[in-house]
């Protein structure tokens, strides 16, 4: 997949492109209807399935002490578009001068001129322009007028529940990681570095990665059951979440066990795809209380993570 970053480009760059423009944040199933849609039509007109997406998110640049934890950062985000299928993403940079342009200055002067879409598929409560002013139907209205045609996508629902980040978002926090699972499609994971820790696993003859923290939203702490994948090769294991209270620790930490993994991790990143919530964050009186507990946890795990 191709990433553009900056406004060097023009039309010129594209194929008979076939667009979607969104902050995308989360890539849940009702993106990816939209995604798909965007690739069957692209490949029917022997173009290329394009995203237009913001870097910072509008809502980061607009109202910074809201201070929302995304679901899919940048470089989550990347990661998910090209394994959909998307031949180029455009990370269009959110400033000041994009946001005061009108609905119909954004259209013209950056998707228009800047792209030329054949198609421009986009979601049933799409908004675009300053004041987020422009609709999914005025987008409809422009297309006809300016020579490109526009797709509207509804509303894609689970358990009766249209599907929207937000939604995921709060589901997440609650560390209802299975229901957030479903309305994403597929697990959400985090992405870290693996850096060095207290070695308190090792001696507990439970050795454990480390993550880096980074700006991620986080479910709720405890203790859940995930797959690991490094370089391509995918684990098992188990993953704490929290501040380690059994040590009367304060930072915030991401600790990973893999079974059956031999070899060393520093240094090295990490997709843990968090599959389902085992148990609230515990202080154990003993360090061989807790060594018991993680016993149950890995057997629980390696029940829940028999199937995937």
């Amino acid at each position: 997949m191709r990433i553009i970053n900056d406004l060097t480009f023009t039309s010129t760059d594209f194929s008979s492109p076939v667009v979607t423009i969104g902050s995308y944040d989360g890539l849940h199933l009702g993106h990816q209807a939209i995604i798909k849609r965007v690739i069957e039509r692209a490949r029917s007109e022997d173009g290329d399935a394009v995203v237009l997406t913001f870097e910072p998110h509008p809502v980061k640049f607009l109202h910074p002490e809201l201070n929302i934890p995304l679901i899919t950062p940048k470089q989550k985000k990347m990661i998910l578009l090209e394994r959909f299928g998307i031949d180029c993403t455009i990370n269009l940079p959110f400033t000041k001068d994009l946001a005061h342009l009108s609905a119909e200055e954004f259209i013209q002067n950056v998707v228009l001129n800047r792209v030329a879409p054949r198609w421009v598929v986009i979601g049933f409560n799409f908004t675009f322009g300053k004041g987020r002013t422009g609709t999914a139907a005025d987008l409809k209205k422009m297309g006809e007028k300016l020579g490109f045609g526009v797709e509207i996508i509804p509303p894609f629902t689970v358990d009766d529940h249209v599907v929207s980040s937000t939604r995921i978002r709060e589901l997440i926090t609650e560390g209802r990681i299975q229901e957030a699972n479903r309305m994403l499609g597929r697990y959400f994971f985090i992405l870290g570095k693996v850096i060095h820790g207290h070695a308190r696993g090792k001696g507990l003859g439970f050795p454990t990665a480390n993550l880096e923290i980074t700006s991620d939203l986080y479910p709720k702490k405890g203790v859940y059951a995930a797959t690991v994948t490094e370089e391509a090769k995918t684990y098992h294991g188990v993953v704490n979440i929290g501040t380690n209270p059994t040590f009367d620790d304060k930072e915030f930490a991401v600790e990973v066990l893999l079974f059956d993994y031999q070899g060393d991790l520093y240094g090295k990143e990490l997709q843990v795809a968090l599959v389902d919530r085992l148990r609230d964050e515990q202080t154990f009186p003993s360090p061989d209380a807790l060594v018991r507990q993680i016993e149950k946890d890995v057997h629980k795990a390696q029940e829940i993570l028999r199937g995937t």
